[in-house]
């Protein structure tokens, strides 16, 4: 970002007495005063534990050059220009959506309840073959970090690939005025962030609203084989394009077709008619959606066949998604990161896969902020377990009753094998050093806040302390 103190204010709709700077050069925000340095404008966001008012004079002792608040910082009075404006996070919207606007690239906007990190890594993948791109770090996608996403980005950059995590109604509204996508991309829904969102309905019409803000002569492209998103976004945007897993006449599909010897997982894209086999570091059925998004938003975008094929076989995945490995006798799958019933569900289906005639083993936490149906849907859970064949379920007890749901659906479900309540890592490693958990394909995952990586890394010291 480069613009002068004069734009910042107006695109801000700041306030404050800063006449003798208006001409300065802003190259940077920040938010951290630790990263502050000359040219970076330094916004003062409020936290639980720190105000970033505080932090203000410590940012310019760092060579800040300005400072973005809402009230005044009497330690910098006269020193730096102080821009003061009633709520600093909305500021930063409307001053992404300035240099948006100034400079122009093109801004690919994805969401969905499920891998929407993974197709905007596969998506920047490709973009980057295309010329200039930029992402969203990491899940940079809410109110905060889509601005600090876009403002990070140099003029020259002429691709944006925006991630929208949204979770509450008015959330996408907020997001897509901020970014004006010319392409929007919903690839799932499924019941996550019930808490705000109320169920898979009111899902679909909060990501299909995405649809809406597109540029003029933007395209929009959902996937036809979740309904609710379907009708939600065919009312918004008649012209929607569609995309599936499921039939394979819609213009854009995508099947997994299994893995090669080195481990790198299949995939054949149709797109708009054209079929291209396409290889990934990261394998399993679930992902064929996220592949799936990224080569048909690419291909809209105007990238050839080659350049999809070469920039989805460099994708990386982040952390904590999907990652296989095999340890000793084996396939040990870390989707850590989050769960929720429609990742869940896919998750376990590619773990079995994967296991074949193997012991399918679960490693599994809550999936929270499902509202009231939260302990419905973990019997649900447990039933589509049964469902489908498992020799043990190990679930952390969290106390919340959502172990005791799953045991409860299994159970209905006619589940014929073990299961097991384990509250802590240490109790779930004890069980690992003592050669209780089979050898086969173990999946571990759920919520973020039930940080199942700890029972995954207790998992991993046990296989080594016995050497393998």
């Amino acid at each position: 970002m480069r613009l002068t103190l004069a734009e910042v204010m107006a695109a801000a709709q700041a306030a404050g007495d800063v006449g003798p700077w208006l001409g300065l050069e802003i190259a940077s925000v920040v938010i951290d005063s630790r990263k502050a340095g000359p040219g970076a404008l330094f916004c003062c966001l409020p936290g639980e534990r720190a105000d970033g008012h505080d932090f203000a004079p410590q940012a310019v002792e760092r060579g800040a050059s300005a400072v973005l608040a809402s009230r005044p910082v009497p330690a910098l009075a006269g020193n730096v220009p102080v821009l003061l404006v009633p709520d600093v996070t909305r500021a930063l919207g409307l001053l992404a959506r300035h240099w948006r606007r100034r400079v122009n690239p093109v801004v690919a906007a994805l969401s969905g309840s499920a891998g929407k990190t993974t197709a905007k890594e596969m998506l920047a993948a490709i973009g980057q073959e295309m010329g200039s791109c930029i992402k969203n770090p990491g899940n940079f996608n809410n109110q905060l970090g889509l601005p600090l996403s876009m403002l990070a980005a140099e003029a020259s950059d002429r691709l944006w690939v925006l991630e929208l995590g949204i979770s509450r109604p008015g959330d996408m509204e907020e997001l897509a005025a901020i970014c004006e996508p010319d392409l929007a991309v919903v690839h799932n829904i499924g019941p996550a962030h019930l808490e705000g969102l109320g169920n898979l309905d009111g899902v679909g019409r909060a990501k299909a609203a995405l649809f809406g803000f597109l540029r003029p002569g933007g395209a929009a492209l959902a996937n036809k084989d979740y309904p609710e998103l379907w009708r939600a976004a065919q009312a918004l945007r008649p012209d929607v394009l569609a995309m599936s897993t499921r039939d394979p006449d819609a213009p854009y599909f995508c099947a997994y077709t299994g893995c090669n010897p080195d481990g790198m997982g299949l995939y054949r894209l149709f797109l708009d008619g054209d079929a291209l086999d396409v290889e990934l570091p990261c394998q399993g059925a679930h992902l064929a959606e996220n592949v799936l998004a990224a080569g048909a938003a690419a291909s809209l975008l105007g990238a050839s066949r080659e350049q999809i094929a070469l920039g989805l076989s460099r994708a990386a995945l982040p952390g904590g998604r999907f990652a296989v490995r095999r340890v000793g006798g084996s396939t040990v799958i870390d989707d850590t990161y989050n769960a929720n019933p429609l990742s869940m569900r896919a998750a376990i289906d590619s773990a079995r896969a994967m296991a074949g005639e193997k012991p399918l083993v679960l490693v599994l936490g809550a999936m929270g902020e499902l509202g009231p149906g939260a302990l419905a849907a973990h019997e649900e859970l447990g039933e589509c377990i049964a469902a489908g064949g498992c020799r043990l379920v190990v679930f952390r007890d969290s106390q919340g009753g959502e172990a005791q749901a799953v045991e409860r659906g299994l159970r209905q479900g006619g589940y014929g094998g073990e299961f097991r309540a384990v509250p802590t890592p240490e109790d779930f490693a004890r069980a690992a050093r003592a050669g209780e958990i089979p050898d086969g394909a173990v999946l571990f995952k759920g919520s973020r806040s039930q940080r199942m990586e700890e029972f995954l890394e207790r998992y991993l010291e046990s296989k080594r302390e016995g050497g393998q």
